[in-house]
């Protein structure tokens, strides 16, 4: 649509070539009512730049914000207050011609640099991230001008013409030169700035040039304008605030693009529903400071990308990480850039606040609330990387990936259509590893399933923080737990022992545990008392020993379904569940009489383990049967991973299972290319036919989940750990806290 624009200049003539710098930050963060702005904690000089797709972002509003611990998806805290310390103005947010709810931001120039100064403060240990919001790429587009007329009154000169582009309160617009025979030559390369977007389509332009002669009448010509882009949200973490000392110390230049914005979309995934909506309970500080520290493994935000050990064919940075910060886990680096290329597609894109441009449609109607059409679409480019990340195996992967194609700003990119939009870090080098299990600060222990066992500590984010002396022999693969003092324990069936280590994996006096005598013990859970429950069933026996936490012996636990179990668990009731693989049979007893709830018989076929849902629902895997069944506390069975004979949500040979903090219902595959099979509560399938298949999935011996919602599977035969970031919903750890199926 055409429109007619007055450009009141006083005592001026004009040249006509048009580009637009300084745009609006048109996106939902300029009108969010924000909560008060923190007092704690100095965070420092930050500077860097907004670099979108091809080039630079120029005026995109720049906020400094804090994830808060006020809720889940509660909304981010503004930082930055009225005026800096160096003599850089954070200017007030003007989309409306006033100030709105008292934001303050900073504006990036031609270049997309920006500086934020030292006044401001953070909380010590809440996260922070930058957020960019509107301005537009330093390119120009072309528009056609139908005429020009200009009129004189009281010392200014008006200038109307009609184009095919409005001009938008807040942008600053240069004229370079003239297409109209130098007539109106004497604005070249000054800058002017939309003060406000009055009624009609008039705009006011501030400027102090000079006034020179010119025709009253002129037709014809064509006007370049930089496209006004409201859709571009770009965000960058910059950690965890100091709580001694500021950023400056360890961060000197912050460079933010789309595949910073990705990473930092799925690292915090668990913990948003937007951009500016970002938080955890107060039980949560550890998962949610995790999270954001996780999003460095992904994305470096000083430009230079973390390589693999013996490769230096990265590139040149501002791309996504080989390796991970520790330096032995695997980035899916093709896929980051990729996701970041899909939302370069927007950002590069004719987009304006009167209508979407094609990619920019493309990219909204694809990355909705729920991955579906019926969900709500998203209004920026970082709330769209935010439910790919919550909904990674939609069916809209192909048109999403299409996006990418083209002439690409980050590679490499992927090739071709990838089964899902998982991302998954692979730690690498961890030997046969079995079980895995994780404690109250995100940490996870990995039994080493060998003749010769050890345990592997590894942090948050993937770092090798620790190996045990060796222990005994058939660390087996569904072995270890942890109790809620810290403590980690693991069942070596060869050694007919339990083994004990402290959190550190130091060794424990009374450790390894041999009495009473226990036959190939397999399995071990720990109660929210600290009470060690370990298998006895390699001699047919029907038991169960129980010990206290300084490793004495408490109470046998019999019961006739007990005989040869493979794994337990136990409710929040204290009530035990057991799975006995060889004669294909749940059953629950009571603790520590050993009376029997129920004991299911003959199905399911070959069940490995039970995980607890909120209900006290005990959920198991049938390998044998390809299906999924639900056991209510009193023995009611419920079906739900076959429909009419075909297999649900990707399952094939399922083998463990785990529920997140949402109910959901996960598991590992044998077959289907070890895919990770995901369902809701009601059973329905998440996951399609395929499942999820990132992380070099190979022969999974377990599968937990932490409480940043990060998904962990260790990898047997590939000698790996995967690490699924933000798949899942943030999960109460470790499981003998007995909280299950909520989120912290």
């Amino acid at each position: 649509m055409y429109s007619t624009v007055r450009i009141f200049i006083r005592g001026t003539s004009l040249a006509l070539t048009l580009i637009s710098f300084a745009l609006c930050g048109c996106s939902g963060m300029d009108q969010a009512a924000f909560p008060p702005i923190p007092s704690q904690g100095s965070v420092g000089s930050l500077q860097g730049s907004v670099f979108g797709g091809h080039a630079p972002i120029v005026g995109a509003h720049v906020f400094l914000l804090e994830a808060t611990w006020t809720g889940y998806s509660a909304k981010a805290k503004s930082l930055l207050s009225s005026t800096s310390t160096s003599g850089y103005a954070a200017t007030q947010d003007l989309t409306t011609g006033s100030v709105t709810n008292g934001l303050y931001y900073v504006t990036s120039d031609s270049n997309g640099a920006f500086n934020v100064t030292g006044d401001y403060s953070c909380d010590a240990g809440f996260p922070v991230y930058l957020y960019a919001s509107g301005g537009a790429p330093n390119a120009s587009t072309v528009i056609n001008i139908a005429g020009i007329s200009e009129t004189f009154s009281s010392g200014t000169y008006t200038y109307t013409f009609t184009a095919s582009n409005q001009l938008y309160a807040g942008q600053s617009i240069q004229f370079l030169s003239s297409s109209l025979a130098g007539k109106w030559a004497t604005l070249n390369g000054t800058t002017q700035t939309v003060l406000a977007t009055p009624t009609g389509a008039s705009f006011q332009i501030n400027t102090i040039i000079a006034p020179s002669t010119g025709a009253n009448t002129q037709s014809g010509s064509i006007t370049a304008v930089s496209a006004v882009n409201p859709a571009i949200v770009n965000m960058a973490m910059l950690g965890l605030c100091p709580g001694v000392g500021n950023f400056t110390s360890s961060i000197s230049y912050v460079y933010m693009n789309e595949v910073a914005t990705a990473a930092m979309a799925y690292a915090m995934s668990g913990f948003a529903t937007d951009s500016i909506h970002m938080g955890a309970s107060i039980p949560n500080k550890v998962g949610l400071q995790n999270a954001a520290l996780n999003a460095a493994n992904l994305y470096n935000i000083q430009g230079v990308t973390l390589e693999l050990p013996g490769n230096s064919a990265a590139g040149e940075g501002l791309i996504a990480n080989q390796a991970t910060v520790s330096g032995n886990g695997t980035v899916p680096q093709a896929e980051l850039d990729t996701l970041g290329n899909i939302l370069a597609s927007c950002v590069d894109s004719t987009n304006t606040a009167s209508s979407s441009s094609a990619t920019c449609t493309m990219l909204f109607a694809n990355a909705t609330s729920s991955g579906t059409t019926s969900g709500v679409k998203p209004i920026d480019t970082a709330s769209a990387a935010i439910n790919i990340a919550h909904n990674p195996g939609t069916p809209n992967v192909v048109a999403l990936f299409a996006l990418a194609s083209g002439v690409v700003p980050f590679a490499p990119q992927l090739t071709a259509t990838p089964n899902d939009f998982t991302v998954a870090i692979t730690y690498n080098n961890i030997t046969a590893p079995g079980s895995i299990a994780i404690d109250a600060i995100g940490d996870a222990y990995v039994p080493t399933n060998s003749s010769s066992g050890y345990v592997t500590e590894l942090s948050p984010a993937g770092a090798v923080l620790a190996t045990s002396a060796t222990g005994g022999s058939g660390f087996d693969s569904i072995a270890v737990a942890v109790a809620p003092n810290g403590n980690v324990y693991v069942a070596a069936s060869g050694s007919n022992a339990l083994y004990e280590y402290t959190s550190s994996l130091g060794a424990v006096t009374s450790s390894p545990i041999t009495s009473p005598p226990m036959a190939a013990p397999t399995a071990v859970a720990v109660d929210s008392s600290n009470n060690v429950y370990v298998t006895d069933g390699g001699n047919s026996a029907s038991t169960i020993q129980k010990f206290n936490s300084s490793g004495t012996w408490s109470a046998s636990i019999s019961n006739q379904c007990l005989t040869r179990v493979s794994q337990i668990a136990i409710d929040a009731s204290d009530t035990l569940w057991a799975s006995i693989y060889t004669s294909n049979a749940i059953c629950r007893v009571s603790n520590p009489s050993g009376n029997q709830w129920f004991a299911s018989q003959g199905q399911p076929n070959a069940p490995t383990n039970v995980a607890i849902d909120s209900s006290g629902n005990g959920w198991v895997a049938a390998g044998a049967q390809t299906n999924l069944f639900m056991y209510s506390p009193f023995g009611n069975q419920t079906p739900y991973g076959v429909i009419n004979n075909v297999a649900q949500g990707g399952l094939s040979s399922p083998t463990f299972v785990a529920i997140d903090g949402g109910n959901n219902v996960w598991l590992t595959n044998n077959g289907n290319s070890y895919a990770l099979s995901e369902f809701a509560h009601s059973g329905t399938a998440i996951t399609n036919s395929t499942g999820y298949q990132s992380g070099n999935l190979n022969t999974a011996s377990w599968i937990a989940i932490d409480a940043s919602g990060d998904v962990w599977v260790p990898n047997q035969r590939g000698n790996s750990v995967t690490e699924l970031i933000g798949a899942a919903t943030p999960t109460v750890t470790p499981l003998s806290a007995l909280q299950p199926g909520v989120r912290p």
